[in-house]
């Protein structure tokens, strides 16, 4: 028998609320998967080492401490599989994505709170960083109790552009799609656009065209590459979305209007220097959302962290030491 898929749940050692646990078990529950809570601290957060004390003895307790807070979080969990692990590393988002290329998740799932335009900007807040290079389809939980019937997003971008992966839409549609199934809930096909938007008093130098003209055609065209992109799924009409506007604002505004609980969105890391000043339609909306995001990479997506650990004090331990 195959062994069941795993959810890989990012607990944060700080915090004294975890949205994220309470999501796995959920997800884990209601998706019949394995789950694994991960605590990863490194030095100065959230301990510093203590003076007069072995550094690795001093790893070891705080490890030995993280993995007690894990069992406490998986006590309820007899339902289900629940293995535990606490990793030593930095930074900490190359700890969380060694460990997802370690065990090789399903999902990972994390726990999102608000970012700052300065955090954005300097690319340095820990979940920006997983957007762009976490392997596996990263789950950023918001909070809230979810309802038995969830409605879920798929927002897709079918336009010819050159830039994105060819598969990227369909990876966006095939898990929105699996989940709804699995989670009994029903799935919204979304696609916002601002192409060619004219103001009303344009005219086509030459031609005498009206811009509500050359407008009306902008949308019958995303509205025909919208209808190819679907033409392989069974979505009712009443539950496909296209809107003309700037993605970063529309997006948010549908979430809302269709009182999404999950907003399933794709993202495409480029070089360092472009994705710093730029960004991608992901992270402009991450924060104005007012549900559960999950991003998804492109099917040949690799991911810039390496398996090896950078760090010379790296531990990592999955069970308490025997007496």
């Amino acid at each position: 028998m195959a062994r069941k898929e795993l959810i890989l749940v990012v607990v944060d050692p700080t915090a004294t609320e975890q949205p994220a646990v309470t999501r796995g078990i959920d997800m884990a529950r209601r998706l019949g998967m394995r789950l694994e809570l991960l605590a990863c601290v490194h030095e100065g957060r959230p301990v510093s080492m203590p003076r007069g004390v072995e550094p690795r003895s001093a790893r070891r307790a705080v490890l030995c401490g993280q993995l007690e807070k894990l069992r406490r979080l998986a006590a309820d969990c007899d339902d289900i599989e629940v293995t535990t692990r606490a990793i030593w590393d930095r930074p900490l988002y190359e700890g969380i994505i060694r460990a997802t290329l370690r065990g090789e998740p399903r999902l990972v799932m994390k726990d999102s709170h608000y970012h700052s335009a300065i955090s954005r900007a300097l690319v340095t807040n820990t979940d920006w960083q997983l957007i762009r290079h976490c392997p596996a389809p990263l789950w950023l939980v918001r909070g809230g109790p979810w309802s038995a019937s969830p409605r879920i997003g798929a927002f897709v971008d079918p336009t010819r552009d050159m830039d994105k992966p060819a598969d990227l839409d369909h990876r966006i549609l095939d898990e929105a799609i699996g989940l709804s199934r699995g989670l009994g809930g029903q799935m919204h096909a979304v696609h916002c656009h601002d192409s060619d938007a004219l103001p009303a008093d344009f005219c086509a130098p030459c031609a005498g065209v009206e811009a509500a003209v050359l407008n009306a055609e902008s949308q019958a065209e995303h509205a025909r590459w919208l209808r190819e992109l679907l033409d392989d799924h069974d979505i009712p009409a009443s539950q496909v979305h296209l809107r003309r506007g700037q993605p970063a604002e529309m997006i948010p505004a549908i979430a809302r209007e269709v009182e999404l609980d999950l907003a399933v969105m794709g993202a495409i890391t480029r070089s360092r220097l472009h994705q710093a000043f730029i960004g991608s339609t992901t992270e402009q909306v991450l924060d104005k959302l007012p549900c559960d995001v999950l991003v998804i990479k492109p099917e040949r997506f690799e991911s810039a962290v390496t398996y090896r650990p950078q760090a010379d004090d790296f531990m990592e331990m999955d069970r308490l030491p025997g007496p």
